[in-house]
């Protein structure tokens, strides 16, 4: 009996778990986009040097991780995309602002979601794993892969104002 109750216990606080699907709340210093027209804000950190060569920028040669925040708008009506901003350690002295669009297929999927987000020097290429998740693509559209510590993922972030000290 004791052995049951433990089992039921262990499934029970496991199911609870993995049922709590939704994304994290972001503590920001940072104006946070709002409203019908923002389809989503994503976050994630990935190696540095390898990331930089793919977006054809300059960074440190001490850059070891890159920060990201992309927040990707759309017409409220249509649903179709309008504006991207992007939000990193790669470009501190500027944000990355542009033009994206939604296209098909990656090497092994023809029928896939890709979002393309037109930047200054490269198209960042995005594969929607579902609505929380976006996996960056290299150019020939394979996925690319992380390491140890970082990985080529951004997960859909909720953002909240950062309260005062008390």
């Amino acid at each position: 009996m004791k052995k049951l109750l433990n089992f039921t216990f262990i499934f029970l606080f496991s199911a609870a778990l993995l049922a709590q699907n939704t994304p994290p709340l972001v503590p920001t210093s940072r104006p946070i986009p709002s409203g019908p027209e923002v389809l989503g804000i994503f976050a994630g950190r990935c190696p540095c040097q390898e990331l930089a060569t793919l977006l054809k920028v300059t960074v440190s040669s001490e850059c070891f991780k890159s920060k990201w925040e992309i927040t990707l708008f759309h017409d409220p009506k249509t649903h179709q995309p309008t504006t991207f901003q992007l939000i990193g350690t790669t470009f501190r002295k500027k944000d990355q602002n542009g033009a994206w669009k939604i296209s098909k297929g990656i090497k092994n999927d023809p029928e896939a979601t890709v979002y393309e987000l037109q930047m200054e020097n490269a198209t960042l290429q995005l594969l929607k794993a579902d609505d929380n998740l976006l996996f960056m693509l290299n150019h020939d559209r394979s996925l690319l892969v992380g390491n140890e510590l970082f990985s080529y993922t951004l997960n859909r972030i909720e953002k909240k104002p950062m309260s005062a000290s008390k």
